[in-house]
């Protein structure tokens, strides 16, 4: 794609934004609900396709692919025009009289959404209809694997009747969608391995384009003796192997106590070793296709074997290149370990306490899930909770992150942002803050001339609202009171109750009185309420 290319999609772009934001939550819904009806439609189709570019089943290009994407806009058209809507701000009273505040939430613009290969249809329409419910124009490029699943959703966007230049898909490699870059759109979403992020990170930050970056995992999986083993050894051999391990959730590393270490790996094994593999409804496990990620894994594996590690599947690099492998003893320092691996490869290893398999976990620099398995409930949700990645499951794997109504996303080297759910729509729209005064107000008085009196009211408030100690605050009433007795002109008299304003919050009313050609005058004035509490 020429710069000049990307620029005549990006000026269109723009065009039906501006459009498509004009019009209200409830009416987007109403244009996007035919995109849903007619992939339900479609299903079968879309299915053979993901799964003749992929290789992966069609169990798990009707799961991964289709049902996910399918939830995911359902629950929007239910939910958006709830999470969108404007709400109410709250004040403090004695700064802002008289105001009303409220927050509005607004789309970016244009998001550029970089789709990958594992998963190309769900992991480019997810993100893409998210923006669309926001109100934001997507760019949407595919991958060049991919180019098929490419054109379906393009198609199956126009024949939804959106918008023309509402949504523009393209599949072009990686340094032809440079000029998307170009173009400077007001949002990046970004799905794809962690050095390919980090790259497009680096080009957004030059005209601090905000980013959202969902990257590539390492997740750990910890395995204690009070769990089921057999349950435990299926949920991971589906973690390990599902899609071929080309799952960014996928489990890559198990440790596993040492009390039943023997026993798991034997029945985990044994399970692996009847994995079909093949693209049929009833296979198991499909066949990578993408020969680079291919070579660097299997180098990653020659790696960890040559440092001792201990092979437990039948596999030899030269004349099977998928896998399933299993190994055990995997140095701490292999690149299988430290970098990030994308197939069917996992690694097992013992550990002892409690302390001992968090800190493992936790010492990837990848963050993205990971899964707990016990049979102790509040084991499983103490773990959790202590564990550093974005999501966490308990006596599950892979599936949390379908759930449409919860936010899914990673840390360190695993990206950032959260997207699904309500965070999804909140990551694809920004928060406008909003003020209103009612009109026929007289001058505020923080507005110029700036004037002695009113500095030292303010600082006088300051202090009775912020100091530590009833006498501190005390001392600060008094010096208040001073100041609006010295603008009432000559004393004459003066009453005030000092407990009840104090103490309770109900204000304190100062009557200042002086004598005038006409007799007495008096004038009221009440001093805001401020709450005692303990320091």
């Amino acid at each position: 794609m020429t710069a000049q290319e990307a620029q005549k999609r990006m000026a269109k772009a723009r065009a039906a934004q501006a459009a498509w934001a004009a019009r209200s939550v409830k009416e987007r819904v109403g244009c996007l609900r035919p995109l849903r009806h007619a992939i339900a439609a479609r299903m079968d189709e879309i299915m053979q396709v993901i799964s003749e570019e992929t290789g992966k089943p069609a169990m798990d290009a009707l799961a991964g692919d289709v049902m996910v994407t399918l939830e995911q806009l359902r629950y929007y058209e239910q939910n958006s025009p709830r999470l969108l809507r404007s709400r109410g701000v709250g004040k403090p009273r004695f700064l802002y009289s008289g105001a009303r505040f409220y927050e509005l939430r607004e789309p970016y613009g244009v998001a550029l959404v970089f789709a990958p290969w594992n998963y190309p249809f769900q992991l480019s329409l997810v993100p893409a209809a998210t923006a669309l419910f926001a109100g934001n124009a997507v760019m949407l490029k595919c991958s060049e694997h991919t180019p098929r699943v490419a054109a379906l959703i393009e198609e199956l966007c126009a024949g939804a009747g959106l918008p023309d230049g509402l949504v523009q898909v393209s599949c072009e490699t990686p340094l032809e969608s440079s000029a998307l870059l170009e173009c400077k759109p007001d949002l990046i979403f970004f799905t794809g391995s962690s050095s390919n992020g980090r790259r497009v990170a680096m080009r957004a930050a030059e005209w601090i384009i905000p980013t959202v970056m969902e990257l590539g995992g390492k997740d750990a999986a910890i395995v204690f003796v009070s769990c089921d083993v057999e349950r435990t050894a299926s949920g991971l051999a589906y973690g390990s192997f599902s899609n071929a391990g080309q799952v960014c959730v996928g489990t890559k590393r198990i440790y596993v106590q040492n009390g039943i270490y023997q026993k798991f790996l034997r029945v985990f094994v044994a399970k692996v070793e009847k994995l079909r593999v093949g693209e049929t409804v009833e296979s198991d496990m499909g066949r990578p296709r993408i020969e680079g990620v291919q070579q660097l894994l299997r180098e990653q594996v020659v790696d960890a074997l040559a440092k001792g590690a201990k092979l437990h599947t039948a596999w030899n690099p030269k004349q099977n290149a998928t896998g399933p492998v299993v190994l055990t003893d995997v140095a701490e320092d292999s690149a299988l370990l430290a970098a990030e691996s994308f197939g069917p490869v996992v690694c097992i290893a013992p550990f002892d306490s409690e302390e001992d398999a968090i800190g493992r976990a936790n010492a990837c620099s990848y963050a993205l899930s990971a899964s707990v398995w016990t049979g102790d409930k509040a084991q499983g949700e103490r773990v959790a909770a202590r564990m550093e990645s974005g999501s966490c499951a308990v006596n599950d794997v892979i599936r949390n992150i379908a759930n449409p109504e919860a936010s899914f996303g990673g840390n360190r080297l695993s990206g950032n942002g959260r997207y699904h759910g309500a965070e999804g729509l909140r990551t694809f729209s920004r928060t406008k803050s909003v003020m209103t005064v009612k009109p026929g107000r007289a001058a505020e008085i923080h507005w110029f001339p700036f004037q002695a009196k009113t500095f030292a009211r303010l600082r006088g408030l300051m202090r009775l609202r912020h100091l530590a100690g009833r006498a501190a605050r005390w001392k600060a009433f008094r010096e208040i009171c001073l100041s609006l007795l010295i603008a009432c002109g000559p004393i004459g008299s003066l009453a005030f109750d000092r407990s009840p304003g104090l103490l309770n919050g109900t204000g304190v009313a100062i009557r200042c009185s002086k004598m005038t050609a006409h007799g007495q005058a008096s004038k009221s004035i009440t001093i805001p309420s401020v709450k005692c509490c303990k320091p």
